[in-house]
């Protein structure tokens, strides 16, 4: 038998061996089935008792998974129950079948596609994948339309989960079965549900791999291993012997992270540092603790439209906040206002295509164009505040004026709490993203006018080096080590540090063990980042002296390209530091 290997992303580490198991997803027609104008009435009675059944299995569900995992990872039930009740869906359905006389299933075809052509126009990663909550609710209903007797599995057998894509619902139930080894997918990327909830669980899962699903057949023996990416399937003997070594040596570094989750942020010569998270939804907050979290860096509101067909209200995000503020206390939580518009749409908000989005009406600026959404999202995070553990964060300031006109809303919204004698962190801590370069430059007028900062390296250095970094022509040009870039950086931090105010990187930088070391000797102390990567960081600075750091960093900052930086700094850290990187790969 052929031995298969495939690379596809690494979305959850560690290594999974088992026999495959196919799920069948659901494929909506493509056969446009009319029927006459007398069979419109009994049509629309198939569909509606379709989405009785949808209601009640979903109802069954959610008792299910909250009994199985608890009621966190219950909560895309609640949502897809949401969407089940919005009559504008089902207005849409009645529609299609009514003026097209076509059956259900052609209905449901044409709306799910209306609904995936608007979500794939989204560039962000994020968006794009909350087309599948869609899809799952009306993917449930589609097999409603007929009852089919379900297939009982043997849940005792070691099983690795093979799927084109899996639905939100489907990821929840399978991934609460305790004999699934691993997830392999065609689709997905690092912030889908699927991936998500497979790091919650520790589940090692690797998606991206196109046409996986069609290579592999039922029984079939795969291992996953979601550490670089890697499927292998009918392995040889010789193969299953390595990767059950290498199983065992990740167990090992496992038990190696916990260590260091427990052990005290500070570097060799005693200098405090504090690894944060970015999240975006709170199910992720236990592991993020697991992983060495002193807080959360980041938490990204936009899921809570997102999970949602229609604007959610004051209390809807207010639901969500204290959660947040509750499971987080004393530790911080930083909430970042919505990050939408340009080409980050919803269909709800009406914001018009624009020839640039990237630079467009999107973050503050929408905010900002829409303030009624916005002070319903201030009123919400000043109520959850009253634990004193939440901070304000505004994402993409461009100039001092947004800034002010930012801290008058601010205070509207307070005097209105005040007369209505509803408590709050009256000092809650506001501050801003450095995202573009004019508020980097401007950042010693900006920071006079707020209580801390948040750089966001990702846009701050496609936006400097004029790079798209997804597109894959000029991707190679989109350097975090770029003299030009690391200035910047210099500059900020050092004029946030003089004023005694608190600066955080949240982008991808604070997650790389090399430019996490670069960072601290610029004087940073808050890394924001994916939980997973907390312990390698920890590991590396805690390895280091800042003093000696500091010098290298000096001699780096006057270096020309991006490539002496980096081969100066390794050799300086290595021949001094070689422990720095141990665990930047487990095993090496």
């Amino acid at each position: 038998m052929e031995v298969v290997r495939l690379r596809g992303l690494a979305v959850s580490p560690g290594i999974g061996l088992g026999e495959a198991r196919l799920s069948e997803s659901v494929v909506f027609t493509s056969r446009r089935e009319t029927i006459s104008d007398n069979q419109v009435p009994d049509e629309l009675k198939r569909l509606h008792r379709a989405f009785e059944r949808t209601k009640e299995e979903l109802q069954k569900l959610k008792a299910y998974i909250e009994k199985q995992m608890g009621k966190d990872q219950a909560f895309i039930f609640d949502a897809h129950l949401m969407i089940l009740d919005d009559p504008m869906l089902i207005s849409n359905l009645e529609k299609v079948i009514t003026d097209e006389k076509v059956k259900a299933e052609w209905a449901i075809t044409t709306v799910n596609n209306q609904f995936v052509s608007l979500f794939e126009s989204l560039s962000d990663e994020y968006f794009q994948e909350r087309k599948t909550d869609i899809s799952d609710v009306l993917a449930r209903v589609y097999r409603h339309l007929e009852r089919k007797r379900e297939k009982k599995e043997d849940l005792d057998k070691p099983v690795i989960l093979v799927a084109r894509e899996l639905l939100p619902s489907e990821a929840a139930v399978y991934l609460s079965q305790k004999n699934v080894m691993g997830v392999v997918l065609d689709m997905g990327g690092m912030t889908s549900h699927t991936a998500i909830l497979a790091r919650s669980l520790g589940i090692p899962a690797v998606v991206g791999l196109h046409d996986a699903s069609l290579k592999v057949k039922t029984g079939d023996f795969i291992i996953v291993d979601g550490t670089d990416g890697e499927v292998i399937i009918n392995p040889s003997r010789a193969i299953k012997r390595e990767f059950n070594s290498k199983k065992e040596r990740y167990q090992n570094y496992k038990k190696e992270l916990k260590k260091i989750a427990r052990l005290k942020s500070l570097t060799m010569d005693g200098v405090d540092f504090v690894p944060l998270a970015n999240i975006e939804l709170p199910e992720e907050l236990e592991t993020a603790f697991s992983f060495g979290a002193e807080g959360v860096g980041l938490f990204r509101s936009e899921f809570i439209y997102l999970r949602r067909p229609t604007l959610p209200s004051e209390e809807d995000h207010l639901s969500i906040y204290r959660q947040m503020a509750r499971k987080t206390y004393p530790r911080p939580v930083y909430i970042r206002t919505i990050d939408i518009g340009g080409e980050k749409s919803l269909p709800w908000l009406n914001i018009e295509k624009e020839p640039n989005p990237a630079l467009g009406l999107r973050a503050i600026r929408f905010s900002l164009r829409n303030r009624e959404l916005f002070r319903t999202q201030i009123r919400a995070i000043l109520k959850a505040s009253d634990r004193h553990n939440v901070r304000l964060m505004v994402p993409m300031i461009t100039e001092l004026e947004e800034v002010v006109e930012l801290k008058t809303i601010v205070e509207e919204v307070k005097d209105e709490l005040r007369q209505n004698k509803i408590p709050f962190d009256e000092e809650i801590p506001i501050g801003v993203m450095i995202e573009v370069p004019g508020a980097a430059v401007l950042i010693d007028s900006i920071i006079q006018e707020v209580d801390y900062v948040s750089i966001g390296t990702n846009d701050l250095i496609q936006y400097y080096l004029a790079v798209d970094r997804g597109n894959e022509a000029v991707s190679y040009l989109f350097k975090p080590h770029h003299p030009a870039v690391l200035q910047l950086l210099a500059h900020v931090i050092k004029t946030v540090n003089k004023a005694g105010k608190e600066v955080t990187v949240c982008g991808e930088m604070a997650a790389d063990p090399l430019s996490a070391i670069i960072l601290l000797g610029m004087g940073l102390r808050h890394f924001s980042m994916n939980p997973i990567f907390i312990p390698r960081v920890k590991k590396a600075l805690q390895e280091v002296e800042t003093r000696t750091v500091q010098e290298a960093v000096k001699q780096a900052l006057k270096l020309k390209t991006a490539t002496a930086v980096e081969e100066f700094m390794i050799e300086a850290i290595i021949r001094k530091y070689p422990q720095a990187f141990f665990l930047s790969r487990f095993g090496s």
